[in-house]
């Protein structure tokens, strides 16, 4: 996820990198989301792991911000209670391809709640995978499941992850019994 106020600076390369709070695993390749729309695909040069002092101002530039003191205010605005000590993932983009797609078009053509649908009748799943999973089905939105999970919009992350490996595993044939929940 990504603030529409950021993504100009990222499809003109001025924002090269984003930053996030806590150990996250990362993909090669990473779907940038804003505003409930895809707006880029980029692919991953590096990730690496900070605590918040060790920010610098090479970092606050990397990100689009002017200054290392910059960044920080920006993050502890957008994270509450993030402190000086809390490890974070820097993810610094090598290539960004602008995109226009619907959140949707990542699960095959099909909608999150669809995909939800089909996905409890059909696969093994792990109790939170079919929490979160029953959740989008329930409240007919990502934005909506993630408030009701979470108790924030910010997580949406999580349940896009779910519904990506349950389209994966409904593609490849994944039915019940023959797949490993979480």
């Amino acid at each position: 996820m990504l603030s529409h106020t950021y993504v100009k600076a990222l499809l003109e390369g001025r924002k090269r990198s984003t930053i996030r709070p806590g150990v996250l695993k990362v993909a090669d390749r990473v779907y940038i989301h804003s505003k409930g729309r895809i707006v880029a695909v980029a692919e991953v040069e590096s990730v690496m792991y900070k605590r918040v002092l060790e920010l610098t101002d090479e970092d606050a530039r990397l990100d689009g911000f002017n200054h290392r003191e910059e960044l920080v205010a920006y993050l502890k605005r957008r994270y509450p209670g993030l402190r000086d000590t809390a490890i974070i993932t820097i993810i610094k983009f090598r290539k960004v391809v602008e995109a226009d797609m619907p959140e949707d078009a990542v699960y095959g053509g099909l909608s999150p709640v669809e995909l939800a649908t089909l996905a409890l009748s059909r696969l093994k799943l792990s109790p939170r995978e079919r929490r979160i999973l029953q959740a989008v089905v329930e409240t007919g939105s990502l934005r909506k499941a993630a408030l009701k999970l979470f108790g924030t919009i910010d997580k949406r992350g999580a349940i896009r992850r779910v519904l990506r490996k349950a389209a994966k595993m409904l593609a490849d044939g994944g039915l019940e019994g023959q797949t490993e929940g979480n």
